[in-house]
């Protein structure tokens, strides 16, 4: 059987690329008919986005009809079925277990059996979003030079999106309200941190004090609100320092740094680089 994919290499598609830094743990596949997609390798979680296309799938003992600008959560516990009409397409991520098991608790939750809202329909808005993350993602992986950590890293962030999808169409009443604000903040990070890097922005956003908002953070994440929103910033600006040809200025103005100086420095205090050598490193490779 061959299907187009790129990542880690699982069994039921060998021969295909690998990324061999043991840290990776993401594959993208394009499909075309029921056979790619009743492919499922062991330990994989998989994200499908169907872009186009007809028929149903069938898993346990429930019958989804398929249409356009559908996604659907393929959990490895569950027995899914695929019968798409000829002239489908689509995309999916298939994400190994071990990923899983580093996303927070309102994520996992989302990607465990305990979840019972397995397919999203999209409006047009969800769609373009899901679509260029799936874009951007394949792009990372069929780089020349393979960054283990951005690609992870894409996959928390479409993990992230997936749940807060969820939670927008179905509502969130199965989550603690620590758990759900821990998740509101890491969704308000994402969002704000070029222009907000401090933790009282998002204690007053989320309603709560920043003492609390340490708490939740510490206990859902094991790291401080302002560990949390600074990695946030060093993964944007490593994705930008290897894969556009933006100056380092404008990298860190770009982040909300005016002083090239401050930012150079931040930058080297989270990774013990400065942003050129983190450049000019990987640029040689």
């Amino acid at each position: 059987m061959t299907i187009e994919s790129t990542g880690y290499a699982v069994g039921c598609n060998p021969g295909q690329p690998e990324i061999t830094d043991e840290a990776s743990y993401v594959r993208y596949q394009d499909f075309y008919n029921s056979a790619q997609l009743n492919c499922f390798p062991d330990r994989s979680f998989t994200i499908v986005l169907l872009d186009n296309g007809s028929g149903e799938c069938r898993t346990d003992n429930t019958l989804f009809e398929l249409q356009p600008k559908q996604l659907f959560i393929h959990l490895p516990d569950k027995t899914f079925d695929w019968s798409i009409s000829p002239g489908s397409y689509g995309r999916r991520l298939l994400i190994e277990s071990t990923l899983i098991e580093t996303f927070t608790v309102p994520i996992r939750h989302t990607f465990s059996s305990l979840n019972k809202n397995i397919a999203l329909h999209l409006d047009d808005e969800g769609y373009k979003r899901f679509s260029s993350e799936f874009d951007a993602i394949k792009k990372e992986i069929d780089s020349n030079i393979v960054f283990p950590e951005l690609i992870n890293a894409r996959a928390r962030l479409i993990a992230l999106i997936v749940h807060v999808w969820k939670e927008y169409v179905h509502g969130n009443t199965e989550m603690s309200q620590g758990a759900n604000l821990s998740n509101r903040f890491h969704s308000l990070v994402d969002k704000n941190f070029r222009s907000q890097k401090v933790v009282s922005f998002y204690a007053e956003e989320l309603q709560i004090t920043a003492n609390y908002l340490g708490i939740i953070c510490r206990k859902h994440y094991n790291k401080s609100p302002l560990e949390m929103i600074r990695e946030r910033i060093v993964l944007e600006a490593k994705k930008l320092l290897h894969s556009s040809e933006l100056s380092i200025k404008e990298i860190g103005y770009s982040l909300g740094y005016t002083n090239l100086s401050y930012f150079s420095f931040f930058f080297k205090g989270l990774t013990g680089m400065t942003p050129k050598e983190y450049r000019m490193k990987f640029s040689v490779q």
